[in-house]
């Protein structure tokens, strides 16, 4: 069963750029072995500033941190309960498709056109975050609205990454073809009040760079 999860890391100040490029392609390099091996589908790592967002979509239950260890030297852990980490699990609020288990179904529509996968943040004002969280829940536990097939957005703290793919595959988890009245709840909040639009340039949703991303179909 593909399974997808997203993680945050933080990098150190100091980051030398020929040995962290050196560290980024072996990431990438074994990421692609991983992919090769049957245990990943897509492995994609975005970075702004000091923070790192990772997309994975994985078949077995294997953990992205290996994969990763080259850039470990350049970041900090963070402290959690059950001992400190690199990758921290963010929390999934968010998506439009639940996988397919066949994996050429699940892919089908990244052979249809070159896609661009794209990494965005999100800064959410910590008074808003449960309103967000909420109306999200119930918009993916209706099922109607349509959006991209492979969008996925996960939070850690007040941060939210979002991983989509363009040119759009919408779908929405239902099938049916229905007006959204959790969507009309959510538009009666004001979404534009939920976000910092300061740290994120003026947008919702800022794109931030790709340090690298590997799908099976590249391979």
């Amino acid at each position: 069963m593909l399974k997808r999860y997203q993680y945050r890391c933080t990098f150190k100040e100091e980051c030398g750029a020929d040995s962290f490029q050196q560290a980024i392609d072996k990431c990438k390099e074994k990421a692609a072995q991983a992919i090769r091996r049957g245990d990943f589908v897509n492995i994609s790592f975005y970075r702004y500033k000091d923070m790192g967002f990772i997309y994975v979509e994985s078949v077995a239950e294997k953990l992205v941190g290996d994969i990763l260890t080259d850039i470990k030297d350049f970041l900090k852990t963070w402290p959690r309960e059950d001992g400190d980490t690199y990758f921290v699990p963010m929390i999934n609020v968010y998506y439009h498709h639940t996988p397919e288990d066949d994996l050429d179904v699940w892919e089908k529509e990244r052979t249809t056109a070159v896609k661009t996968r794209v990494g965005r943040i999100a800064f959410v004002y910590p008074d808003k975050l449960t309103s967000y969280i909420l109306h999200h829940k119930e918009i993916v536990d209706e099922g109607l609205l349509k959006g991209d097939k492979y969008a996925y957005i996960s939070m850690h703290e007040n941060l939210l990454f979002s991983y989509y793919e363009e040119p759009r595959n919408n779908v929405n988890i239902s099938g049916l073809d229905k007006e959204s009245e959790a969507i009309k709840r959510w538009l009666e909040v004001d979404p534009e009040s939920h976000f910092d639009r300061v740290k994120a340039k003026g947008d919702n949703f800022l794109v931030i760079p790709c340090l690298f991303s590997v799908d099976r179909l590249d391979l």
